[in-house]
Formats: structure tokens, sequence, C-alpha cells
């Protein structure tokens, strides 16, 4: 359809490739609003996986080669704790200072005939009035979606735990994770290159830490504001690895990132995308690729909508393809986001084993592909295998059949086999706190445990199982707890019963990791991470 006139409010990465695309596809009439002078921007370098790159390279490979040509590449991930250093190779990331991404951005959306507005407002309902489609790429502090909040059906869950992101006046060889110790507790790092002598360096905070140090509410200071208390206590907490390099502020204080979900991405002729209407955590890298692969998409559907067409069909096509990437990054997102608000949790793991924990820390990942991409990860620590030595236990029915070692799970009303000398275990519900206290008077030797299925992949839900398996572990001692598939679809299943896994070993619960037989690797990296003590398969 020719002619469609679209205006786009706010000036992000989206924004501007959206108003590029529906020009170069459709050549529609594109009007961008942005509330800030041009070329302000909060924050420092922005990071690509080399996969992100490659989807972006098919709908505008100019601008991802204006991206490589002016930022940083690497391979390698880092961690550093108590002294030690461990490096991984083969993971592909590219990183461009945010200025400089929007500022090409800015150039190729002009060239293609679209008209950029700086220095000012717009009000989405006003705009309405005038266009055939308005876009709210306003950022996660969209004042669009706050005033249409029932359209979107928008919801806004501050995260746990603080960060403060700052730039550093030096490169660093790779993407490097920084552990530290202060007077408060643990503190994180995120370090990454994205020029030849500038490098991001986001660190974040526990929430219980933040409370002690009893630093500034960063929200309740006006933009562009740094707050120079906190670089100070960054500077000196990471000043090893710093090595006399200066930590860069443009409005950095502690800050509390935003969960944000929305039911409906468009209502009428209002169409939302990036953190507009959703927000994946930072410690994955997707915020700015989803906001450019939303616009990538937004602009496919719009440049194909025909005269005559129904735009909310148009819309909701767009919405029904999208979604479902969206909402798999924020859930490998969430997973990811509690490495570093419980750092609690691998404050005692050694350099190697941490690696191998931030490496999976969504869940997804096995460790036959990691050592595919990094065969250097065999000689790490104790060493990465790609599968278990010997036998592994299977979780068997009460009707199936079992070997010796295997895991029995008793149905209900089930007697337990006379000689059976592996765990006997019966499944969560209201009866199995009275038949754990049967088994164990009956059995008085026998290794007893929980079975146990992940629920979503979401804090309350995971938090909320935690604390019903350590009540009922109170009433009748449990030798093990195994978490096992769920009912849900595979990547969210994964990333639900690690942390679940994760989150009752942190508790103090020996517990069982249970995969399917083909997702051995996958379940074994999760024991050697740390987040399971062993590892089962389901019956073949």
């Amino acid at each position: 359809m020719s002619g469609m006139r679209v205006a786009c409010i706010g000036a992000g990465p989206g924004g501007l490739m959206l108003a590029l695309l529906l020009r170069r596809l459709g050549g529609h009439e594109v009007d961008v609003y942005e509330r800030s002078p041009a070329g302000a921007t909060y924050g420092f370098g922005v990071v690509f996986s080399r996969f992100s790159l490659a989807r972006l390279r098919r709908a505008a490979p100019d601008v991802v080669a204006a991206l490589l040509d002016r930022g940083a590449r690497w391979d390698d991930v880092e961690v550093r704790r108590d002294g030690e250093e461990i490096r991984s190779s083969g993971h592909g990331f590219a990183a461009v200072e945010r200025r400089t991404l929007l500022t090409a951005l800015n150039e190729l959306a002009e060239d293609a005939g679209a008209r950029l507005y700086f220095n000012t407002e717009a009000d989405a309902a006003e705009l309405l009035g005038r266009y055939d489609v308005v876009v709210a790429a306003d950022g996660s502090g969209s004042r669009t979606r706050t005033s249409f909040a029932g359209e979107f059906g928008a919801e806004v869950v501050p995260g746990r735990g603080r960060y403060a992101w700052f730039g550093v006046d030096r490169a660093f060889g790779a993407m490097t994770f920084l552990f530290a110790d202060s007077e408060y507790g643990p503190v994180g790092a995120h370090v990454y290159p994205y020029g030849p002598d500038r490098s991001t360096f986001l660190v974040e905070l526990g929430e219980q830490a933040w409370q002690r140090a009893g630093f500034t509410e960063g929200a309740t200071k006006p933009p562009g504001w740094n707050d120079e208390q906190a670089m100070e206590f960054c500077a000196e907490v990471f000043a090893e690895h710093l090595r006399g390099a200066k930590l860069l502020g443009n409005g950095s204080r502690w800050l509390t990132f935003p969960h944000i979900t929305s039911s409906r991405w468009s209502s009428g002729r209002l169409v939302g995308l990036g953190d507009a209407v959703h927000t994946a955590h930072f410690s994955v890298g997707s915020g700015t690729t989803l906001a450019l692969e939303d616009a990538v998409e937004l602009a496919r559907r719009l440049s194909e909508h025909g005269e005559g067409d129904d735009l909310d069909a148009t819309l909701a096509a767009y919405e029904a393809t999208r979604r479902p990437i969206v909402e798999s990054v924020q859930q490998a997102a969430w997973a990811s986001l509690r490495m570093w608000s419980h750092p609690e949790e691998h404050r005692a793991l050694d350099p190697a084993t941490l690696m191998l924990r931030l490496l999976t820390r969504t869940g997804q990942s096995a460790a036959d592909v990691l050592l595919r991409l990094d065969p250097q990860l065999a000689k790490i620590g104790d060493g990465v295998t790609a599968l278990p030595e010997g036998p592994v236990p299977a979780l068997v029915s009460s009707d199936g059949s079992a070997v010796p070692g295997d895991a029995l799970l008793l149905a209900p009303g089930a007697q337990a086999p006379a000689g059976h000398d592996g765990p006997l275990l019966v499944a969560a519900d209201e009866q199995a706190e009275e038949r754990l206290k049967g088994l164990r008077a009956e059995l008085p030797n026998a290794v007893l445990g929980l079975l146990i299925q992940a629920p979503a992949p979401a804090e309350e839900p995971v938090a909320r199982v935690v604390d019903s398996v350590v009540a009922l572990a109170t009433a009748v001692p449990l030798d093990v707890v195994a978490v096992a598939p769920g009912p849900r679809l595979p990547a969210a299943d994964r990333t639900a019963r690690s942390a679940l896994a994760e989150r009752l070993t942190a508790a103090g619960m020996r517990t069982a990791y249970v995969c399917r037989p083909n997702e051995l690797s996958q379940g074994w990296t999760h024991a050697r991470s740390g987040r399971a003590d062993t590892v089962w398969t389901t019956e073949p």
C-alpha cells in the first residue's frame, strides 16, 4: 500500500530502523518525533551476538556494516574471581557505542526520506488524528504506554537488585564478568569493549547489599545526574581490574530494571515495539536487538498491507510473529537475571564452575554444544565433559522396569518393592507429607525423595515451589528432590527446571535434575555447573 502516513514516537534504534525500512520497502510517509536533542542518549555500548547480526543483516546490511565498521568484535568470554581468570572462546560478539549506532541510523533514515523531529514532544492521541498508524517506540519509560496502559494491557514490575551503567576509558579484550566482595556483599560487573579505547562497565548489586549500603535511589534524581558515590564505590571494588582506568558517567546511578509485559501490542491504529511494550534484562544483551527485529517485522507487515486490507489483522500478524520470540527471550533473560540478583547462591563456586554456570545461565545450552564451540573447556577446572561417565540412573514408575540404582516413583497406594536399592520418590501433592512419613517409618534406611515438576519460568511461581518444598522437608527430612520435565514448551520448561534446581540446591536440598534421554548432555551440564547434585533420565 502506498501513501500510508506513519508517525513514530521515539528515535531510538527501533524507531529509526522502522522509519528507514518503511521508506525503503513501501515509500510510506514517515515522521519520527523525539523529545530529546539529537545525539542525546543514556548508556555506552550496545552489544550484539553473531546470530542477531546475521538476522539483521538480511533486512539492512548497511546498518550492520556501519555497526561493525565503527565498533568492536570479539569471540571470548572471561570470568574473574578471587584472583583467577578463566576464558572461553568461540562465542562471537560485536558492540558499538550507542550514540554511534543512533547517528548511523539517523543518517540512513534521513537519506531514505524519513523526517526526524528532535526536541519535540509527541502525544499519541493527537497524532492519531493526523496519521494512519502511530508507533510507540519510546522505550521502557514510554509515556505512550502509560497513557494507553489499559489498551496495551501493560504491566511494569520493578526488578530485584540494582545496577549502575558506566563506561571505562579502556578496551577490555573480551566479554568479561567480574566478581568481587564489598563490605556490603557480593558485587558483579559485565564489561565489554565497544571501541578501541572504551568499554561498557555495568555493575550489579543485590537488593540486600544495596539496602545495607544506604546508596541513593537513582530514580528520584533528574535525567543526566551522575551518582559520584556509586562511581567511587565501584572504582574501589574493581580497582585491580581497572588497573588505573577511569570509570565514566552518563546519567549513571543505581536503578532497578523494569520487567515490562503487554497483553496486547496494538490498539486500533496504535502499535508498540521494543521496550515500550516488552523488556528483557540486559544480561542477555537483547533489548536493542529485540527492538530492531520488531521494527523489521512491523515494517514488512505495513509494507505488505494493501488498500482495503484489515489493519487490525496486519498488526495482529506482526504481534503473532514476534511475541513467541520475545517471550522466549524474556524467559531466558529472567533466568540470567537470577545470576545477578542472587549472587550469594554462587559465591562458593570456583571460577571454572562459575564460568560453566554463566555460559548456561538461561537453561538452554548443553555441554556438548559448548565443547564444539570451545574444545578448551575440557581443560578448565576438573574438565567439562559432554556426558557423565558410567550409567545414569533413570526415574522409573512403580509399574516400570527398574535396574539397580534407578529412582522409583511410587504411584498412590503402591508399596515399595522388596529389595529395591535406589531412591524411592512420591509426587508432590496434598498426600506427599503423609506418604513420606509412612515410608520413613516403614523403611528408615531408604533414600526418600520428592518429585516436582517445574512451574512457569518466572520468579514468583518458582519461589512458591521452593518454599513449599523447604516446608515439607522441615516436616519430613528429604534425601533428594527430583526436578522433572513439566507440560510447557521445551525451551520454557528447560529454563524453569534449571532455575528451580538452582534455587533448591541453594536452599540446602540434594537435587536431581531429571531430563529426557536425548537431553542428557544438557542435564549433565546443570550437575557440572552446581545447579543440581546429580542427573537422572526419564524412562526411554
